[in-house]
């Protein structure tokens, strides 16, 4: 499960503004297929990753105020396809 929590600047909880639910095809040998393929080159979309884009995108529309929102992800947000859909959709993020 990935998902994306509402907190306002004081830091009340809000609630959930994205979920994203997904299982992996395949959990033995994903350390060797690694080496195998060079992620780089694999598009976003076949990526485990494109949920990051997916709940920036739910989070921004549910909270139809996308100047005032802060996404905030770990290293594996790290991406340029975030870092452009943040500014199409004229949002902040912090990784």
């Amino acid at each position: 499960m990935h998902s994306s929590l509402a907190v306002t600047t004081e830091g009340l909880p809000l609630g959930l503004s994205a979920i994203k639910f997904w299982t992996r095809k395949k959990f033995k040998g994903t350390t060797a297929l690694k080496r195998k393929i060079n992620p780089t080159r694999v598009p976003v979309e076949q990526k485990e990753s494109i949920r990051w884009l997916e709940n920036l995108r739910q989070s921004t529309d549910l909270l139809a105020a996308p100047g005032r929102c802060v996404h905030i992800g770990d290293r594996e947000s790290d991406m340029y396809e975030l870092f452009c859909l943040a500014e199409e959709a004229g949002t902040h993020f912090l990784v």
